[in-house]
């Protein structure tokens, strides 16, 4: 018998009930270390670092769930390769079940390149990833996959929407242990699975859309981080292929004026 049970054993024996125990137990825990970080301050931490970087790539794997007219959910990957420098470079690589696309923006102009149909389309651009990825959004319907990674402020979009901040555990992506967090918002939730090691990097997220029917989820693995890449002119630049055809993009209907 340890002394705990000892202590315990001796005090039921002198009548005193279990609950009356265990807040005297509790004040004997040991304080917490020095170095132990709140939920805002983990999110905290990533999203400055993130916001700090001039220039990254990073690859991600993703599955997002459809819900059928039946009502049944199925699910779909992608993966998608990204190159950022900013305020005025990026270009999006996906490949996924759905859909195959290319987007690239020069800081003059944008251009959406589908390889399967070989068209394409370019437009006139605003001076900086902010604009450019609100502009798309906006007038065309377009949403580039991870485009809150491009912004200035990459995590300002999340914190407005979260209404409470939860640590869930020390849980593992691809065998590595991290910080596991639970952002809740009224209208989806948000888990991010945050490295352990320095810098800090987002490794894992899920979005759950709770309030959409059968509740679908979107996940991102994310890997190969590099914040110091060799990044040149090319890379954003889009040459159409010899037999590509330029069609025009218009406003989404709602824009139509």
């Amino acid at each position: 018998m340890n002394n705990i049970d000892r202590l315990l054993t001796f005090l039921i024996g002198l009548g005193l009930s279990l609950p009356t125990v265990l807040p005297v137990l509790a004040q004997t825990s040991p304080p917490a270390p020095e170095n132990l970080k709140t939920t805002e301050a983990l999110l905290s931490q990533v999203c400055d670092f993130l916001k700090a970087q001039p220039a990254f790539t990073v690859e991600t794997d993703v599955t997002y769930d459809n819900v059928l007219e039946s009502g049944e959910k199925v699910q779909y990957s992608g993966y998608q390769e990204l190159w950022v420098s900013k305020p005025d470079r990026m270009r999006s690589d996906y490949t996924g079940d759905e859909r195959i696309t290319r987007f690239y923006y020069d800081g003059q102009s944008f251009s959406l390149f589908t390889p399967p149909l070989d068209v394409y389309a370019t437009k006139e651009a605003p001076a900086n990833l902010d604009d450019v990825v609100e502009q798309i959004a906006q007038r065309y319907g377009i949403t580039i996959p991870m485009s809150n990674l491009l912004l200035s402020n990459p995590c300002g979009a999340i914190a407005t929407e979260i209404e409470n901040a939860v640590f869930v555990g020390n849980n593992l992506v691809n065998r590595q242990e991290t910080y596991h967090i639970l952002l809740k918002g009224e209208e989806r939730d948000i888990q991010l699975w945050i490295s352990k090691t320095e810098p800090p990097l987002i490794l894992k997220g899920i979005i759950n859309y709770k309030t959409l029917p059968s509740s679908p989820q979107y996940t991102a693995l994310f890997s190969n981080w590099n914040f110091n890449p060799s990044l040149t002119d090319d890379i954003f630049r889009f040459v159409p292929p010899q037999d590509a055809v330029g069609i025009e993009i218009l406003p989404s209907q709602s824009n139509e004026e």
